[in-house]
C-alpha cells in the first residue's frame, strides 16, 4: 500500500469515526456502559483493518461499523422502552453505602475492596466513610457519593421513570409497589403511569408529571 493511500485512508477513517460517534450521541461519550465499550472497541478494530489489510477496503469496514452502530442505537431504543431488559444488559447501580451503613456483602460480590472505596472517596475530597450518607457504584464503574451534610433525599434514586416503577429501588429499601401507591395516593396521585420522575426527599415526595 502506498504512503498516499495510507494517508487518505487514515483521514477518511478519522472523519468517518467522528460522524459515527456524533450519531451515537453525547450519552455514549460521557458514560461508557459495557455495551458502549464493546461498540467502540469493535468500531476501532474494524476501521483499523481497512488501513492495514489490503484485502479489506475502506467501504467494507465502513459498512460493518455502520451496522454495529445502528444495532447499538436500536438496542438503546428497545432498552429505553423495556427497562428490565436494560437492567439485564447493562446492570444496575449498586449501593455500597446507604444511610451511612456500609454493605460489605455487596462489595464482596463486586470484588470491590475497602481500599478501592477509600481511594475513590479521597479522590472526591472525602476523608472518611463516616462522612458519607450514600455511595453508589454506577453501571459505568464510577462511584457517586453524597455526603451527610449535603444530603436532601431518603434515597438518591428515582422510584418512577417515565411512568415505570423501578422495582430494584423499592427492594433496596425493603418496600413494594403497593407501599409506593399508598404513599403517592396521599399526594393525590392514583395512576403511577402519569408520573415522569419521582424521588423521596427528606421533607416529602418530589415528582414531575408527564
Amino acid at each position: 500500500m502506498k504512503y498516499s493511500e495510507i494517508f487518505l485512508l487514515s483521514l477518511m477513517t478519522y472523519v468517518y469515526l467522528i460522524i459515527l460517534l456524533r450519531f451515537l450521541g453525547k450519552k455514549e461519550m460521557s458514560q461508557l456502559s459495557v455495551l458502549d465499550l464493546i461498540v467502540f472497541l469493535i468500531i476501532s478494530e474494524l476501521m483499523t483493518f481497512s488501513i492495514g489489510d489490503e484485502n479489506l477496503n475502506f467501504w467494507h469496514s465502513a459498512l460493518a461499523a455502520a451496522v454495529i452502530v445502528c444495532a447499538d442505537k436500536l438496542c438503546s431504543y428497545i432498552t429505553m422502552k423495556i427497562p428490565k431488559l436494560k437492567s439485564v444488559l447493562e446492570g444496575h447501580p449498586t449501593y455500597i453505602i446507604r444511610n451511612g451503613v456500609l454493605f460489605k456483602d455487596k462489595m464482596k460480590k463486586l470484588n470491590y475492596t475497602v481500599g478501592d472505596l477509600c481511594q475513590n472517596l479521597r479522590e472526591q475530597g472525602i476523608g472518611s466513610i463516616s462522612e458519607v450518607q450514600f455511595a453508589i457504584l454506577e453501571i459505568d464503574g464510577q462511584l457517586s457519593v453524597i455526603e451527610k451534610t449535603q444530603n436532601q433525599v431518603c434515597l438518591p434514586s428515582s422510584f418512577i421513570i417515565d411512568g415505570v416503577v423501578d422495582q430494584k429501588m423499592l427492594e433496596e429499601i425493603d418496600k413494594d409497589e403497593e407501599w409506593l401507591k399508598k404513599e403517592l395516593k396521599k399526594e393525590g396521585i392514583t395512576d403511577l403511569s402519569t408520573i415522569f420522575y419521582c424521588v423521596k426527599e427528606v421533607d416529602g415526595w418530589y415528582y414531575i408529571k408527564k
